[in-house]
């Protein structure tokens, strides 16, 4: 993602890794790549206006940037649809 996001004006590379409940592979990838600007876990109450504004304040300042998501961050930010779970017993997301 890094190279990916250097390669361009105002690229952004973006990994989503392993984590529905738990972000803890996602952090510590995160802390072994010292080039991640932007990690979302599940474990946060991610506010997306203040995310894409200093997702901005990147682009403006370095002209590109790396986000690394846990794939479960999405739960603090999509509502689910009526506690419904899915076949792996996962709340379904609306």
């Amino acid at each position: 993602a890094y190279v990916e996001s250097i390669s361009n004006a105002n690229c952004i590379g973006m990994v989503k890794l392993m984590g529905r409940h738990c972000g803890h592979i996602t952090l510590n990838s995160t802390i072994a790549a010292s080039f991640v600007d932007i990690c979302l876990l599940p474990e946060m109450d991610i506010d997306l206006e203040k995310v894409l504004a200093h997702t901005l304040v990147l682009m403006k300042q370095k002209g590109h940037a790396v986000i690394v998501v846990a794939e479960g961050c999405g739960d603090t930010i999509v509502s689910s649809s009526g506690g419904e779970t899915d076949a792996g017993g996962n709340k379904r997301l609306a």
